[in-house]
């Protein structure tokens, strides 16, 4: 199937990368760094995220070319849909991805429901990054160091800075040669976990004031809403790593974070030692992978969590380890 993507890219003329609503690093990573590597090539390649830049991925190289506005596109040649399991995961872009000639369907989670015209799955690799680079080098692009820095940032982030089970000997090997081609993983990892502002930091302690812990010490979970973030001044992107402190506690195997928002419940999820995030988070329809996955609940706050917790307690029983 890659030879087929990649003979598809060729002989295309515009073309589309779509992130999945709110955006990380391997999803920004991956897009740019094939925007790039495309445009060298002559392409005319447009970013799209239906919710923008998160300021802290600000620092990859052309994020100011990601736009999230769907007037005056035009028509594609070919659309990537990258780690959208579904459509709708690419928000406000799906019916631009819908009515492509050509849609590729670019994805490494297991739960990917198989639309498109072009499907490359490959849940063995530990970020789309690592599919983008295998794209890129059967095109025969280059990969130089603003594209190495792109995807070097999906490989990090998308790792755990290369702490989670999914991670393999050519996660290393790739880590390493996009080092030999300029990226800098310490600075990378400096912008991306610490260089939060001061306002994150205050939601985090608003966070953690909100912990609670399961009688038997293995799930963890706080909530955050509104008032909060107006409290500390933050952003809902701010919250991004609150549940990787959560599962940072000694004996927790599957930490929870319920996101307030308006008109729906965003619950994300982090898991070790043998508890699986994504089996949770299919429960209430979403997805992910073993070590993170989160999904999207409509209805009674005091609800969610209840059904949440009896999920995730079941889990940490019959999960291995």
């Amino acid at each position: 199937m890659k030879a087929a993507v990649a003979s598809a890219l060729r002989a295309a003329r515009r073309v589309l990368a779509a992130c999945h609503e709110s955006p990380d690093g391997d999803c920004l990573g991956g897009a740019l760094a094939l925007c790039l590597a495309l445009e060298r090539a002559g392409k005319r390649v447009v970013v799209a995220s239906t919710d923008g830049v998160p300021a802290v991925y600000r620092f990859l190289p052309a994020w100011e070319r990601v736009t999230d506005r769907v007037e005056g596109l035009g028509s594609f040649d070919v659309a990537v849909a990258l780690e959208c399991a579904d459509l709708e995961r690419a928000g406000r872009f799906a019916p631009v991805l819908a009515a492509c000639p050509v849609l590729v369907n670019l994805d490494h989670h297991r739960d990917n429901t198989g639309y498109g015209h072009l499907v490359w799955q490959d849940p063995q690799a530990a970020s789309v990054c690592e599919m983008v680079y295998a794209l890129l080098a059967e095109l025969g692009a280059e990969v130089d160091e603003p594209v190495a820095t792109c995807l070097m940032t999906g490989l990090l982030t998308d790792t755990g800075s290369f702490r989670y089970s999914s991670v393999r000997p050519e996660t290393f090997e790739l880590a390493a040669e996009l080092v030999r081609r300029g990226a800098r993983p310490d600075r990378i990892y400096e912008l991306v976990y610490e260089s939060r502002p001061p306002s994150a930091v205050r939601l985090l302690g608003l966070a953690l004031s909100r912990l609670q812990l399961s009688a038997d010490g293995r799930v963890a979970w706080s909530v955050v809403d509104e008032a909060m973030l107006q409290q500390a001044g933050a952003r809902w992107e701010d919250t991004e790593n609150i549940v990787e402190t959560l599962r940072s506690i000694a004996g927790v195997r599957l930490a929870l974070l319920f996101k307030v928002e308006p008109s729906r419940v965003k619950v994300s999820l982090r898991a070790r030692d043998g508890a699986r995030a994504n089996e949770v988070a299919a429960r209430f329809g979403g997805g992910g992978h073993l070590g993170a996955a989160g999904f999207v609940a409509r209805g009674d706050l005091e609800d969610v969590v209840r059904q949440t917790l009896q999920a995730a307690a079941a889990e940490v029983q019959t999960g291995s380890g």
